[in-house]
């Protein structure tokens, strides 16, 4: 399986990425010079993840040193939700290049369709603060006066994909793209796509959530599959409360200590991890994985010289039972909020609570 996968402009991008999701700031910068110095050539970066900053001194030691070339990294970055507005998309990618110290990005996606949290009415950027506050503050996660999040309810997607076009041509960014899409969300923006199509749709998807359509129909159109959670996010925040996903997966097992995906790691003389990754490899997939600990880094990059047969396949194929830990319900309440069908029938929407923040993967 090659190394790289190539979008729908011809641009190379690694299939698999670190992420940078839940990584705190003062230990981001030891993971990007670990991984890039493992091999790593796609970093998955997002404003609201409060750790750009960090990356940029990153990534400028590393071209200082003659470790890499910016060139040779795949640098991808997300339009936040709050800025979902035609006049806020381009401050919003302008406040990211100047934190990564670059002078464009290799794939910008909008990074949920709902415009939630947003009052709509003004950029908000990571030195507004990344955390929940009263709109008043101009966080990136603006309450209103009885704790809920704002929603910008007359922002809808198709307007915003349409000023993500004019950044290619300002040669900000090479590729644009979404990010926790539905199917039908992706082909509305397909349909209304003027100029650019969408090159990437990063998605949650691991054993437990397969998502084979929505796989299907990103290959169909020529858009590239991207994996987060892909080993899935047993570091959650919600893991044990704070939201309705709050608890063990369906299988009664995380997914990297499922009894399964372990033998199949002892057949192979590999970790569990590895395992994981390399089945979305095969799957024909693209993916990022976070984590912080170097050793993790630099194992979890061994995926190059194995590969899974058809009984390891077959047997992982029996574990999609369509769990999704990241509904990220408390924003519902948008007509373009995507996993409608996985809520429960009686479900009321809720404050922010545990893992707010993180929640906005």
């Amino acid at each position: 399986m090659d190394f790289y996968t190539t979008l729908n402009n011809g641009t190379k991008m690694p299939r698999l990425g670190l992420g940078t999701w839940k990584a705190p700031a003062e230990k981001t910068k030891e993971a990007i010079l670990t991984a890039v110095k493992a091999g790593y050539r796609l970093i998955d970066c997002a404003n609201d993840y409060d750790n750009e900053h960090v990356i940029g001194e990153a990534l400028q030691e590393l071209f200082a040193a003659g470790v890499v070339k910016r060139e040779e990294l795949f640098i991808q970055a997300k339009l936040w939700n709050s800025n979902h507005r035609p006049e806020h998309v381009k401050p919003d990618l302008m406040k990211t290049l100047e934190d990564l110290q670059l002078d464009y990005i290799d794939s910008f996606v909008i990074h949920w369709p709902q415009a939630v949290p947003s009052t709509g009415k003004i950029c908000t950027l990571r030195p507004n603060g990344c955390f929940p506050a009263h709109h008043s503050k101009n966080s990136m996660f603006p309450l209103d006066d009885e704790g809920y999040y704002c929603a910008d309810m007359e922002s809808h997607y198709v307007e915003t994909w349409a000023a993500m076009e004019d950044l290619v041509d300002q040669g900000l960014t090479k590729t644009i793209g979404l990010s926790n899409f539905n199917k039908r969300q992706v082909e509305e923006v397909l349909l209304a796509a003027k100029k650019y199509k969408p090159a990437v749709l990063q998605n949650e998807s691991h054993p437990y959530l397969h998502e084979k359509d929505l796989r299907d129909y990103c290959e169909i159109h020529n858009i590239a599959f991207q994996a987060y959670s892909a080993l899935g996010s047993a570091d959650r925040p919600w893991r044990l409360t704070g939201s309705i996903t709050s608890g063990a997966p369906k299988t009664g097992h995380e997914v990297l200590s499922h009894p399964d995906i372990v033998k199949i790691a002892e057949k192979h003389g590999k970790t569990t991890a590895n395992v994981v990754l390399r089945w979305h490899i095969q799957m024909r997939g693209t993916l990022c994985c976070k984590s912080v600990t170097p050793s993790r880094i630099v194992d979890n990059f061994k995926v190059w010289d194995f590969s899974l047969d058809s009984d390891d396949m077959a047997i992982i194929d029996k574990m999609n039972v369509g769990w999704r830990h990241l509904l990220w319900a408390e924003t519902s309440m948008h007509p373009d909020y995507p996993f409608k069908d996985s809520l429960p029938w009686d479900y009321k929407l809720q404050k922010p609570g545990v893992g707010a923040t993180a929640g906005a993967k």
